[in-house]
């Protein structure tokens, strides 16, 4: 067997943004990625329209956008019957190939750690490891079984310190108080080494022409700490604690700055490297918005008996239940179900719910929705609360358009809705917060790599067609998104003009029989309650 060598190393990092990377680089702290950049190309990567980890991921690994690959949320919802129910996202709803399924067609090896939407783990030529997954179902979860056992072996998996403290996450929900972020960005610490440990053990035994591994601590550890790394901010908090954990929040990135060093070292100098993230990041406003209280304003959502005002800050329940315990399904025309989603859903009329909007009415009652979303004035500052209202149909154009929310809301401030009842509509948020911006980041690197390179922003859907090329392997027509060749060396694009392919991915099946057990469904959708997306 001819050996194997790592053509692409591709890097996640959930929610990485300049705003914090390129300080980081100055002062030291992330060196490596530093020449990374400077040896290479950089530019914006813009994120999906609703800048959310599934979607903005699920498009990277596919090259098609949220209407076409079909996941819009952490969430799946079901809206057949009058009360509304919702399961988890999985690789079932991925209706399209991904690029690990793509390359793995075409004769390449493949190792995909830690990405969304891949449980269960579709078939391929190499190493699946899902990410979102129990610790107590992540052994059970790798693609192939044989490679569980080797990594157990070899004393790298760890699942208990590769998975999440529930009861600690759980916590995030309202955020910590500053004297418990220390315990949060070390837990953070320890499990993106668990992930980067198996990486290379994974390049040293069975390495893969695309290797790939997803670093999603970025994302926890911005949420919750932003304003303690942050420059324009980091000087207003001088408290004992909270310079305890701006240090471990330090020393997660320059811990992640060697992890990438070691893996382009062991990748080799022929490989080319690609650094991406799913969106940006970016400090949240003063206020939250209570999207369902609002709607209740309207007359358009009624609560259940005694469901009480939130007076915490929160955007959900601690538990999995606000489709059963808040809302009085009856008379409710309109909701707001998960605050990751930023979404409205309209109930609309049909044989079995006869008590939506009638169906004649919906496109009038959609839109009399959204001129009140936008003319919403929050009373504290006479500020807008809501930037900009999309329709399915504009947000997410596409085969499986008719499954996404019916209104999507950018917030003015880019931070997420809560589903929680309160006695304002908008009120104040509690603790300091940060949130998710379209404008995240792609960094290149390598010998096909322009050096020294500024490019125009990319939308995330380029991505998957840029890692495709920089195999060699031909673009499939379906992709919605183009090769990014600017990355590139000139002289490289010259010599290897991308090749268009009708028939490429024809052959990657998207079936999946494997579910999650309802214990594991349940620990996943806490894990998401308690980072405040459900």
């Amino acid at each position: 067997m001819p050996e194997r060598l790592v053509k692409t190393l591709l890097i996640g990092l959930d929610g990485a943004t300049y705003d914090i990377l390129d300080p980081l680089v100055s002062e030291g702290v992330m060196p490596n990625l530093g020449r990374l950049m400077e040896g290479g190309s950089r530019g914006i990567l813009r994120s999906t329209m609703h800048p959310l980890t599934p979607p903005a991921w699920a498009t990277l690994m596919t090259g098609r956008s949220p209407g076409n690959h079909g996941v819009f949320d952490f969430i799946r919802v079901d809206r057949t019957n009058s009360t509304p129910t919702y399961t988890l996202t999985t690789s079932a709803d991925l209706k399209v190939p991904t690029i690990w399924q793509i390359a793995s067609e075409a004769g390449m090896r493949v190792t995909t750690l830690n990405y969304p939407t891949m449980f269960p783990a579709k078939p391929i030529d190499g190493v699946v490891i899902p990410g979102y997954v129990p610790w107590s179902y992540l052994g059970r979860a790798i693609y192939p079984r044989e490679t569980y056992k080797m990594l157990k072996e070899e004393g790298v998996f760890k699942a208990r310190e590769m998975s999440t403290d529930w009861q600690h996450e759980r916590k995030a929900v309202q955020g910590l108080a500053e004297n418990d972020l220390q315990d949060w960005v070390q837990f953070h610490i320890t499990r993106e080494r668990r992930w980067f440990e198996i990486t290379l053990k994974l390049m040293e035994r069975v390495p893969s022409e695309l290797t790939s591994v997803l670093f999603d601590g970025v994302d926890r550890i911005q949420h919750l700490c932003y304003h303690l790394i942050d420059p324009a901010t980091r000087g207003d908090y001088t408290s004992q604690s909270s310079v305890r954990a701006r240090d471990l929040a330090l020393q997660y990135f320059r811990d992640v700055d060697n992890y990438i060093a070691q893996m382009v070292a062991k990748a080799g100098d022929q490989a080319s490297v690609i650094i991406a993230s799913d969106h940006g990041f970016t400090r949240s406003g003063a206020r939250i918005f209570y999207a369902n209280s609002w709607l209740e304003s309207l007359g358009l959502l009624k609560w259940k008996p005694d469901v009480p005002f939130d007076n915490q800050g929160r955007v959900a329940l601690d538990e999995n239940t606000e489709a059963t315990t808040l809302i009085d399904w009856g008379p409710t025309k309109a909701y707001a179900l998960s605050s990751s989603s930023n979404a409205i859903f309209i109930r609309v009329a049909s044989e079995d719910d006869p008590d939506g909007v009638p169906p004649e009415q919906y496109e009038a009652f959609r839109d009399d929705l959204i001129s009140k979303l936008k003319s919403l004035v929050d009373s504290a500052s006479g500020k807008p609360v809501v930037r900009d209202v999309f329709t399915r149909e504009m947000a997410f154009p596409g085969t499986e358009s008719a499954r996404a929310p019916d209104l999507t809301l950018q917030m003015a401030d880019y931070s997420f809705l809560s589903v929680l009842r309160a006695d304002e509509p908008v009120k104040d948020r509690k603790i300091p917060y940060a949130t998710h911006h379209p404008d995240g980041v792609i960094i290149a690197s390598g010998p096909a790599i322009k050096s020294s390179g500024r490019v125009e922003p990319m939308r995330i859907v380029d991505v998957a067609p840029t890692v495709l090329y920089s195999l060699g392997l031909d673009i499939p027509s379906s992709f919605e998104g183009r090769v990014g060749t600017d990355l590139f060396d000139p002289a490289y694009v010259a010599t290897h003009v991308p090749e268009i392919s009708d028939t490429a991915g024809k052959e990657s099946g998207t079936d999946s029989s494997e579910t999650l057990s309802g214990d594991a469904e349940e620990q996943i959708r806490a894990r998401l309650k308690a980072l405040g997306y459900l």
